[in-house]
């Protein structure tokens, strides 16, 4: 049996500690691989998002409900629109009915203003509804005949728009104005190029009223200071 010398053991020796040296440092690394995955269980606070930027998601539910339901800006002027209550002899109703739509759907183009319908009546009716509002104005759109083509046929070419305006609490009439027709414009503009608008003729002077309708709502607005873009 063969033994070991001296010279072999001391060759052997360093081979095994840097065996162990290496074993060592390989399971030191792995542990401090396993440490960093951890996650922190306690001292954990979330950072609220920087001033102006979006929150995240589900965190700010109760702002965004209270922007979409805010409340849109109360109007500056109320209306209330009466209708003159008499029949123009010879003019489809309908058709003057129309007329009265114009009239309202101009007025009710602006966010300033709320308009109400307030029925059929003259000008005492008018007044004294008048009197019982507090904040709004009662106006009557009435249609006068200014030409008669024979007893008891108007001619719609001879019509004029006469809109009268109410203080609220007094009564007192505040404005009166007169609008006549005047050449209907039959082109609208598309891209700042003028164009032929299709129409139908239900009686003369259709057009022409319906564009004095938006005239009379116009002038009412301008008296209070409001003023709307042209169609």
């Amino acid at each position: 049996m063969k033994t070991q010398t001296p010279l072999r053991r001391s060759r052997r020796a360093p081979a095994r500690a840097a065996a162990c040296a290496l074993l060592l440092l390989a399971l030191s690394t792995f542990a401090a691989a396993q440490s960093g995955r951890r996650k922190p269980t306690q001292g954990v606070s979330k950072v609220p998002p920087a001033e102006g930027t979006a929150a995240p998601s589900g965190e700010s539910e109760s702002g965004a409900r209270g922007a979409a339901g805010a409340k849109k800006p109360a109007a500056v002027v109320s209306f209330v629109v009466m209708e003159q209550d008499h029949v123009v002899t010879g003019i489809d109703y309908r058709a003057m009915s129309g007329v009265r739509e114009q009239f309202l759907r101009r007025l009710g183009q602006s966010p300033a203003v709320s308009v109400t319908q307030g029925g059929k009546g003259n000008r005492k009716d008018a007044r004294e509804r008048a009197k019982k509002e507090t904040d709004a104005f009662v106006v009557l759109f009435d249609m006068d005949e200014q030409g008669m083509t024979s007893v008891g046929n108007a001619d719609s070419r001879g019509l004029v728009i006469k809109v009268y305006t109410f203080a609220p609490k007094t009564g007192d009439i505040k404005y009166t104005d007169t609008i006549y027709q005047r050449p209907y414009r039959s082109t609208a503009k598309v891209g700042g190029i003028r164009l032929p608008t299709p129409t139908i003729d239900r009686y003369p002077s259709q057009h022409e009223l319906e564009q004095a309708a938006r005239d009379a709502a116009d002038r009412l607005l301008t008296r209070f200071h409001i003023q709307l873009q042209n169609n």
